[in-house]
């Protein structure tokens, strides 16, 4: 048996890199879609996905199938691309619900590659193979503003929502998350002797907890606030803004408004934007 050992050792050493304290570490560049392995004591899996789009959110579902009877734990990690650990959970043995791990980057994109870490630990020596691993891996892109990406961090960046003529808009998959995707910033334009309602409303809520916010500001082009409020978790009552930019002599230039939107606490929210642009108040 030990002379069957060796050679498993040399060739699991050789298709990974070696790490003080571990038996082999191996990695594997992955998408989207369902990915297996094994849970290998004192061993390391490491799954690489990227690159990743502007706003785009990763799910990772981590499932531990046991082959060893009792002992032996499995730590799942999600890590950005300058290993700072996002999230992270643990499995002991015989425990096999599905953990959740979910992160969204912002619009630079920042992170722009994850890397799934799958260590095992606890058995009885070295290299021995205490299950097995199912990584599910979903990524979802973003829709503010019907854009097909999200809205960016910055007034200078700021997504254009196009609503300058009169009539109805509604964008119905905006979102935002308390992880890298903190913030979103629309910009208005409004015409000279048109007026503006802005409706904001909470729609889906996600997260742990009683704590959490988003908040609502509406701007003028100098920054000044217009107008504030707050949606506090898990409720759904709208932010509502109705403003009137008159004409001023032969000037026909738009006005420019920002909507900046930011959450607070370890929450994400769905929510959307209905704009009614007409002309006169």
């Amino acid at each position: 048996m030990r002379r069957r050992l060796i050679p498993l050792f040399l060739f699991l050493f050789s298709i990974g890199l070696a790490k003080p304290g571990l038996f082999f570490a191996q990695e594997n560049i992955v998408g989207e879609g369902e990915h297996k392995g094994f849970i290998i004591n004192e061993g390391l899996q490491v799954f690489r996905v990227g690159p990743i789009k502007p706003g785009q959110t990763i799910e990772v579902f981590c499932t531990p199938q046991w082959t060893k009877e009792k002992g032996g734990k499995v730590e799942w990690r999600l890590e950005d691309q300058d290993r700072i650990t996002l999230k992270a959970a643990v499995h002991n043995n015989p425990e096999t619900e599905a953990a959740l791990m979910e992160w969204t980057s912002n619009s630079l994109p920042r992170p722009k590659a994850y890397s799934i870490y799958v260590q095992g630990m606890g058995g009885d020596y070295p290299g021995e193979i205490l299950g097995a691993v199912t990584l599910r891996i979903f990524l979802w892109d973003q829709n503010d503003g019907n854009s097909g990406t999200d809205a960016p961090e910055t007034y200078e960046k700021a997504l254009l929502l196009p609503i300058s003529e009169p009539g109805t808009y509604l964008f119905e998959e905006c979102f935002i998350s308390g992880t890298a995707d903190i913030y979103d910033i629309y910009k208005i334009p409004i015409k000279p002797n048109h007026s503006l309602t802005l409706t904001a409303k909470p729609l889906q809520w996600k997260g742990v907890g009683q704590k959490g916010k988003v908040r609502w500001e509406f701007l003028n082009k100098s920054f000044r606030r217009l107008r504030g409020g707050d949606s506090l978790f898990p409720h759904t009552s709208p932010f509502m803004v109705k403003i009137f930019y008159p004409q001023v002599k032969a000037d026909i230039k738009p006005a420019i408004y920002y909507l900046f939107v930011k959450v607070e606490g370890e929450i994400s929210l769905i929510y959307a934007l209905q704009a009614e642009m007409k002309e006169g108040r």
